[in-house]
């Protein structure tokens, strides 16, 4: 779902209930070859070091020339863009039986859907990006969708396709809210989903840490929860159906400058002994401060 501004006025005149986490240099080391927190999907494997991950193509600020169509047709709305990217110390691999492994993952601006990139070697195209700016995301995953947490695993790249539009801009400074997951459908199968995000540009810590970011955030009606660090959360209980949810990074309660701070999604709970059960709850609004 895209961000609008009243989205934003809405919620910050609603505000969150405050969520205290601990700084990010508080989080404990990439766990190497962690066993799998879900029944049938497979362990991870490594790292064998420090995860990097640059993107290589498109370069920042590049403006990708929108193809001449020919005589007679209407002009073309968008462009192919070809992503390159340099990772290392993390393997992806596929695993035939269950149809999952590591992988890097694609987020374009804000859209509600990720795109896997199971072989980091090759480029991934995208046959058209629409016209204007553009902000890509990339990180690699787990099996299970959990994103590694090291702040060099995170790439990210702005370009524009024809023109320069100045939407999907992160201003410089301004915190980055990553959400990797839930997204589009989910098993539910499994009895639980994943909820995981990533933060960059501001601490994730108590308020008393100078210009740090609380994070929050609320799944249906259910009451907003409190975290005390940054770590993948695991929503249990959720009925087959839509669920929307709000996450929000904030200060002085108050959700922080920027593009990319707020995220208002949805995601579904497939059910394989039900899956015509009705939808969830309503969607989720901030409430609270």
């Amino acid at each position: 779902m895209k961000l609008t501004a009243s989205h934003v006025s809405k919620t910050l005149a609603l505000g969150l209930t405050v969520a205290l986490l601990q700084p990010v240099s508080a989080q404990t080391a990439t766990p190497k070859d962690p066993k799998s927190p879900v029944a049938g999907i497979p362990d991870g494997r490594g790292p064998t070091g420090p995860v990097t991950l640059k993107i290589v193509s498109p370069a920042p600020d590049e403006v990708i020339p929108v193809p001449e169509t020919a005589a007679g047709q209407p002009p073309a709305k968008g462009a192919p863009v070809t992503l390159k990217v340099e990772l290392a110390n993390f393997e992806t691999f596929d695993d035939a039986a269950t149809k999952t492994g590591q992988r890097l993952e694609i987020l374009v601006d804000n859209i509600s859907s990720t795109f896997p990139w199971r072989d980091a070697t090759k480029p991934y195209t995208f046959k058209s990006l629409p016209k204007g700016t553009h902000m890509v995301r990339i990180f690699p995953v787990r099996p299970w969708g959990e994103a590694i947490k090291e702040p060099s695993a995170l790439a990210s790249v702005t370009f524009h396709v024809g023109e320069k539009d100045g939407k999907n801009t992160a201003e410089a400074g301004t915190p980055i809210l990553t959400v990797v997951a839930p997204r589009g459908k989910v098993k539910g199968d499994t009895g639980k989903v994943l909820l995981d995000v990533l933060v960059s540009g501001c601490p994730v810590a108590e308020q008393s840490v100078g210009d740090s970011c609380r994070l929050r955030y609320k799944v249906d009606t259910q009451p907003e929860v409190t975290l005390t660090k940054v770590e993948p959360v695991w929503l249990e209980g959720l009925t087959p159906g839509r669920h929307a949810y709000v996450v929000g990074l904030t200060r002085d309660q108050k959700v922080v400058p920027g593009a990319f701070a707020l995220y208002h999604g949805s995601f579904e709970v497939e059910s394989l002994v039900n899956p015509s059960a009705p939808a969830s709850a309503p969607p989720a609004k901030a409430t609270g401060q």
